[in-house]
């Protein structure tokens, strides 16, 4: 029999080879359309998806025992979610190169370690301190802008910075309150509320809702391993490991895409940029350590 944690860890790497997939397909369907179109045949085709496991008699929905509380999370992890995933799409639109947001995504389990030192108390040991500082350097490096002499930084890593921070606070928001909510319900809240946001601006911007066929079998088979397979092993991780164990795991997403979008577009990050990437996930693991050597 699988142990609980083992079982953590494993939908921990589930997530992380779903997760790394997210920005190819995403990428490939940016090229063709806008953000807001994008946004909402992503996350429509995602309701579609989780509806399907929502329905199955072993899916884990349930709403039945719901208190009001339980709700204003569900409306207040919503509103993050729009903040943190429009943040991050918009990165992905506008960066060359998906594995450069992958990186730089690692910022979100730098924000986890600051939150829960600042919000719950948790200690900051100095090998955690480390590990913030070269998490901080290596994302330093990544957004260097080697083409432009009057920016130091790229669009895509001023919204990786805000989309990692809310994504931090809502890691920390689901990981209290995974045991009322099921991962299912998290994850169609999630799709429910990007969705309308997505449609929004799609009217206010006066876009079509036709999209190209090649975009939409990239919307429609990203959105599978996306909002419903790296959601649903995201959160569910969460209910048999700590957040921080996850991370370590979910922090090697870089290389998945680095060699993805190499085989797909034909890009490559520069060696600083490699080099970059590796100091982040260097970092990741050094803060994460006191949790490696509890087991």
């Amino acid at each position: 029999m699988m142990t609980s944690a083992n079982r953590g860890y494993l939908y921990a790497l589930i997530a992380t080879i779903c997760g790394s997939l997210v920005y190819l397909f995403s990428k490939a369907a940016l090229n063709e359309i806008s953000l807001p179109q994008f946004g909402f045949w992503w996350f429509f085709t995602a309701i579609f998806w989780n509806s399907l496991m929502a329905v199955h008699p072993r899916g884990g929905f349930s709403i039945k025992s719901f208190t009001r509380k339980d709700y204003r999370t569900l409306f207040y992890i919503g509103l993050i979610e729009i903040v943190a995933t429009t943040s991050f799409y918009a990165a992905i639109d506008v960066s060359p190169n998906p594995a450069i947001p992958s990186f730089l995504r690692n910022l979100e389990y730098l924000f986890v370690t600051v939150f829960g030192f600042v919000l719950l108390s948790e200690r900051f040991g100095k090998v955690a301190f480390a590990g913030a500082i070269l998490t901080l350097a290596g994302a330093f490096i990544i957004s260097l802008r080697a083409t432009s002499a009057d920016s130091f930084f790229t669009a895509a890593s001023g919204l990786m910075l805000i989309s990692t921070s809310f994504y931090a606070i809502r890691t920390i928001t689901a990981k209290k309150h995974i045991r009322e909510i099921s991962p299912v319900v998290l994850a169609i809240n999630r799709a429910i509320f990007l969705l309308f946001f997505a449609l929004i601006f799609l009217i206010a911007e006066r876009h079509t809702f036709k999209i190209p066929t090649q975009a939409f079998l990239n919307i429609l088979v990203g959105s599978f391993v996306g909002p419903f397979l790296t959601s649903i092993f995201q959160y569910s991780a969460l209910r048999f490991i700590e957040a921080s164990r996850a991370a370590i795991i979910q922090s090697a997403t870089g290389l998945f895409v680095l060699v993805g979008a190499f085989l797909l577009f034909g890009t490559f990050p520069t060696p600083v940029q490699i080099f970059g990437g590796l100091i982040t996930m260097a970092g990741v693991v050094l803060m994460m350590r006191k949790s490696l050597k509890q087991d």
